[in-house]
């Protein structure tokens, strides 16, 4: 929705207000997260501040280049936060994977997985750094319209592809930890009472 409140105000009424209208539609977004109840901790406060300085900064320098800059650089400075996880030997995703998949301790503190993810960490690293270079090239061979639909349309299958990826990778690569069920299992755990003993 972002995209097509800044796309419409942009062409009426200009680049400021197109700016000002995604900045206050995401942060609406965002705390309607909080209303619904979801746990966001330091997350939501973070992305406010983020989204109001990128928007403030857009405004003042009355630039589209400036303004989508600051995205396409905070996400290759995300991917390089990423990569040095690893290179400091606490990779991000062995931090957080837990919240999303029920793990329990006992593999988490197996060799097998801390490689894993490890790798995960620097792909999906890579993968920020990847898409910053797309987003550079594609805003500099279209409009900003082509480029916010394009971007949009292009990146959310790629995405769920590499996701995809990804998860399949973790639940093969897994498999040499003994007692580990598989992914879909730990997601649904009725799926092994389904299986029966193997």
């Amino acid at each position: 929705m972002p995209i097509v409140v800044f796309i419409l105000l942009n062409r009426f009424a200009g680049l400021g207000w197109a700016v000002l209208g995604a900045t206050a539609w995401s942060i609406k977004a965002a705390v309607s997260r909080r209303h619904r109840g979801e746990d966001v901790g330091w997350y939501l406060p973070t992305l406010i501040v983020y989204l109001v300085a990128r928007g403030v900064i857009g405004i003042v320098t009355d630039s589209e280049a400036v303004y989508f800059g600051i995205g396409i650089g905070t996400k290759a400075l995300i991917g390089a936060a990423l990569i040095g996880t690893v290179v400091a030997g606490r990779p991000f995703l062995g931090r957080v994977l837990h919240l999303a998949v029920p793990l329990n301790a006992e593999t988490m503190a197996h060799p097998v997985y801390l490689r894993v993810v490890g790798r995960l960490t620097v792909a999906l690293g890579a993968y920020q750094f990847l898409t910053s270079a797309w987003d550079i090239w594609l805003f500099n061979q279209t409009s900003v319209d082509g480029y916010l639909l394009i971007r949009a349309v292009v990146g959310w299958p790629v995405g769920m592809v590499v996701s995809l990826l990804g998860f399949w990778y973790f639940d093969r690569a897994l498999r040499a930890v003994e007692g580990f069920p598989g992914l879909l299992v730990l997601l649904d755990p009725d799926l092994a009472d389904e299986e029966g003993p193997s």
